[in-house]
């Protein structure tokens, strides 16, 4: 049998539109299953502590558990070393103390029991100015002021020491991940720049 040329034609476009069907619905099926970047979102709260240095609580939620990856304070960032506030600006440094400065980071502990930290200079474990102090499992914020020579010992009596699995130059009480973060800084009361990166993004205070 002969077929006309219309009909060939007809089944030809229906041929096109079918294989132009399947290549759209691969592509964007393709695409479909591409994950978005995260989007985190954060509530943050700051509160002025006061005292000599002054001190700034801030509490972070985020809207998932995520992972804090540094702190970046004006110029300085954790990623280089201990973060320090000299009583103008922030810098960092590559020891856990400082003369003339007050140094902030944290510690892992493993098991409850008593954190030490111990210098020639004023001690700051989780928002209380002392040199001992009772915690759970966890990371827990230490700061050195003005101190020339310190110690970190964990509650299983072992020392703590920069660089070391154990020691975080992020300031940062609670676990990780997580979708809530706390911790204090130092501060002279002015603005500054601060910015915490996350593993998902990044997060402005200030």
């Amino acid at each position: 049998m002969r077929r006309s040329r219309g009909v060939s034609g007809f089944v030809a476009s229906l041929v096109l539109v079918a294989i132009s069907l399947s290549l759209t619905y691969v592509v964007y099926d393709g695409v479909s299953r591409l994950a978005p970047p995260r989007q985190e979102l954060f509530s943050n709260e700051a509160l002025i502590l006061g005292g000599t240095p002054e001190m700034e609580q801030v509490q972070v939620n985020a809207s998932m558990a995520t992972s804090l990856q540094a702190l970046e304070a004006d110029d300085s960032s954790s990623h280089t070393g201990v973060l320090y506030f000299n009583g103008t600006t922030y810098g960092t440094a590559q020891q856990l103390c400082l003369p003339g400065a007050t140094t902030f980071f944290s510690v892992f502990t493993a098991s409850s029991g008593i954190l030490r930290a111990t210098g020639n200079g004023r001690v700051w474990i989780d928002g209380v100015w002392t040199e001992s102090l009772d915690v759970g499992p966890g990371w827990h914020e230490i700061m050195f002021a003005d101190a020339s020579s310190c110690q970190v010992t964990s509650p299983d009596g072992s020392g703590l020491s920069f660089p070391g699995g154990d020691v975080s130059t992020v300031p940062l009480i609670g676990s990780s991940p997580s979708a809530s973060f706390e911790f204090c800084i130092p501060t002279d009361g002015l603005k500054h720049s601060l910015v915490l990166v996350f593993d998902g993004g990044f997060d402005r205070l200030a």
